[in-house]
């Protein structure tokens, strides 16, 4: 039998996903430490945090999603860890 023909099961479709996950995140990370190097060289720039602003708002959602939360609640723990 070859991988094509192979049925996908559930755990392992999981586990894909889990990985991909965390190589995004890994890259995320990357990509926030050049943004912030360039926000630094341009300091008066305001699209750095409005860049940011809109990732939170995503990462926010998602996390609101996965955890079954509201983006409220999300947005009001993040306001108390500050």
């Amino acid at each position: 039998m070859t991988n094509k023909h192979k049925k996908q099961t559930a755990a392992v479709t999981y586990a894909q996903h889990r990985q991909d996950i965390a190589s995004l995140m890994l890259w995320l990370e990357a990509e926030l430490e050049t943004h912030r190097i360039n926000a630094i060289g341009q300091p008066d720039n305001w699209g750095y945090p409005g860049d940011l602003e809109c990732l939170k708002r995503q990462l926010t959602d998602a996390l609101a999603s996965l955890s079954h939360s509201e983006p409220k609640e999300i947005e009001d723990l993040l306001s108390e860890s500050r």
